[in-house]
């Protein structure tokens, strides 16, 4: 990690952020500051019923496959992340944080304690999910990049995604209607 990292891991520590993890309900508390964190970096979240139908899934495929990290100081929710391991791969799927006390580091603690109970699990490879290709000082990933790039991590391109039409008529429809949006 780099040292504005380690820096602020201890700062978080030195502030009283406490992270836990959660349970199934507290996917509602991290919902919560998703949403914030959704309408403040411009993207449209998900609902909470994808959050819940995605920790049955998978808990109910591995138990402790998917778990949710609550970041609190003095009471208050500051980060909240959710985790999932297939095997001896971690994800860092999804996160939040509020604009209120961004100051107490509550989104780097969230990450430390993520990271150690990846290692714990057994998991050799914790993974902080994709970046932008974009570098530029004026890109608007810019400040999540120079975040999980402060982790000491690699950046390691993959193929990507490809999708196949099964229905090609009804694909075709799609794409008009999403072309018209």
């Amino acid at each position: 990690m780099n040292q504005l990292w380690r820096r602020n891991i201890k700062k978080a520590d030195k502030m009283g952020v406490v992270v836990t993890a959660g349970d199934r309900a507290d996917l509602a508390r991290f919902h919560e500051i998703y949403l914030e964190t959704a309408e403040r970096d411009g993207f449209t979240g998900r609902g909470l019923s994808y959050f819940e139908t995605m920790w049955d899934a998978l808990n109910g495929e591995t138990p402790d496959r998917m778990r949710v990290y609550l970041a609190e100081h003095e009471g208050d929710l500051v980060a909240a992340t959710t985790w999932i391991r297939v095997g001896r791969h971690a994800w860092y799927s999804y996160g939040a944080s509020t604009t209120a006390k961004r100051e107490v580091r509550g989104s780097n603690a969230i990450q430390w304690r993520m990271m150690r109970d990846a290692r714990d699990a057994g998991a050799t490879i914790y993974d902080l999910r994709g970046i932008t290709e974009g570098l530029a000082a004026d890109d608007p990933e810019i400040g999540l990049i120079q975040f999980k790039v402060g982790t000491g991590g690699e950046a390691v391109a993959h193929v990507g995604e490809w999708d196949r039409p099964i229905n090609p008529v009804l694909n075709f429809a799609f794409q008009q209607y999403l072309k018209r949006r």
